[in-house]
């Protein structure tokens, strides 16, 4: 009998005694775990008998389950594809294979992370735009007037939106859908979307509709073909080929289904449109060498590619940046508990950051990232380079900031929504 291997999981407290086991991938289904059973994953290595987890238990965390107790949670793990071995390997081959057929993907956060039923969902989203901390009702398309979208001159070309959780980001979803309701007649939107999991290319392009609570969202398949076929025409196109059949990261990923549900529902009934999904992989390697994304062929043929599709397009286009800022606290392996000074200090550099976006200059948004060595976990510095690089905005207007702190201090993470205008007519 082989030695159990946990495989690449997040394990996430709940109290302190429980904790929850996370796939984010989504071949496995979100269990609660006891202390003892959680203490016993994280020693779950391959390299260790069940005899000897149960030691170890016993040693490291004073646990005391029986060697029947420690094969009883063996066993469950395995049950529910949370250990890495050939029952997990020939289940991921069947849910890729299934997933692949679709040709819809299915709301994968309906019912967990905001309401299923319609009327529900419409009365809770409604809400962030009334509330308080909102930007009002919903406005009639056309109607909002803004010293940076003088008709004449500026257009709005793009918003930046969190996707981070409905409850504690709605209203700053609503400030960057209040504009694209007033101030864009796109038909068609580029979603960039923070890919949480990892990706076969620094890009994954999905030709799969959306599906959401309120309707269909649907894909504009003929511009994703018509970006493929110019990436087929590069020097980089056996790398960047792989991006239009690397689905599966989509399936589970919230960044862009949060944009696809906030587009239906501020659009949806008011004009036709559709998206183009496109997650952004990790820029991790560009930040830890300090050289610029822009420098490497494969970003820079993408975008090459994504200007000219979008330039050769009738359609007026809009991007939807889906992303977060800073991850701070111990939650995400700081070592001191956020206190007000810390959070003064992150609401400043964010501020710094956010220029940078606001002159639509990627490489100073870059840069002030890397000269940290993204100490602050930036959850979107991929995808919103990748917008400012595609889009050259003329400026940017900041809507709303906001940072959700856990109430024990063991968390922030930081969001905003920002407008992105261009020259009408460029």
């Amino acid at each position: 009998m082989c030695p159990p291997q946990i495989r690449p999981l997040e394990l996430v407290p709940l109290s302190d005694d429980r904790y929850a086991l996370r796939d984010p991938f989504g071949f496995s289904s979100t269990v609660a775990l006891p202390f003892e059973a959680a203490m016993l994953v994280t020693m779950m290595d391959g390299k260790r008998s069940r005899g000897e987890l149960r030691q170890a238990l016993h040693k490291d965390f004073s646990g005391t389950l029986t060697l029947s107790e420690v094969e009883q949670v063996v066993n469950q793990l395995d049950a529910g594809y949370f250990l890495d071995n050939d029952r997990f390997e020939q289940h991921k081959i069947s849910v890729i294979a299934a997933y692949q057929s679709l040709d819809v993907r299915p709301a994968a956060h309906a019912g967990t992370a905001y309401p299923q039923d319609e009327e529900l969902l419409r009365e809770q989203l409604g809400e962030y735009f009334v509330g308080k901390e909102g930007p009002g009702l919903l406005p009639s398309e056309g109607s909002l007037t803004n010293d940076y979208a003088d008709e004449a001159t500026l257009r709005l070309c793009g918003v930046m939106s969190p996707h981070i959780d409905f409850q504690r980001g709605g209203p700053t979803f609503a400030w960057a859908y209040d504009r694209v309701v007033a101030e864009s007649q796109a038909k068609v939107f580029v979603i960039l979307g923070t890919a949480h999991t990892p990706l076969q290319s620094l890009f994954s392009v999905s030709r799969k509709h959306f599906e959401t609570p309120l309707g269909i969202v649907e894909t504009d398949r003929e511009f994703v073909d018509s970006l493929s076929k110019r990436l087929s025409l590069l020097p980089t196109a056996e790398e960047t080929a792989v991006m239009f059949e690397d689905e599966f990261p989509h399936r589970q990923e919230h960044s862009i289904e949060f944009q696809a549900l906030m587009l239906q529902y501020v659009l949806g009934g008011r004009r036709d449109y559709k998206i183009v999904p496109i997650l952004v992989g990790s820029f991790h390697p560009f930040v830890i060498n300090h050289r610029s994304p822009g420098g490497a062929p494969a970003v820079a043929d993408f975008v090459a590619a994504l200007r000219e599709t979008i330039g050769a397009y009738g359609s007026e286009v809009c991007f939807v940046a889906g992303v977060d800022l800073a991850h701070i606290g111990q939650q995400f392996g700081d070592k001191e508990p956020l206190d007000k000074t810390r959070l003064t200090e992150q609401w400043t550099d964010d501020q710094q950051l956010l220029a940078a976006a606001c002159e639509g200059d990627p490489e100073a948004w870059f840069i002030h990232v890397a000269a940290q060595q993204d100490r602050n976990r930036i959850c979107g510095l991929a995808p919103t380079y990748t917008m400012l690089e595609a889009m050259r905005p003329e400026r940017g207007e900041m809507l709303k900031y906001d940072q959700a702190v856990a109430q024990d201090g063991s968390s922030c993470v930081s969001f905003a929504s920002m407008a992105f205008y261009e020259r009408a007519g460029r």
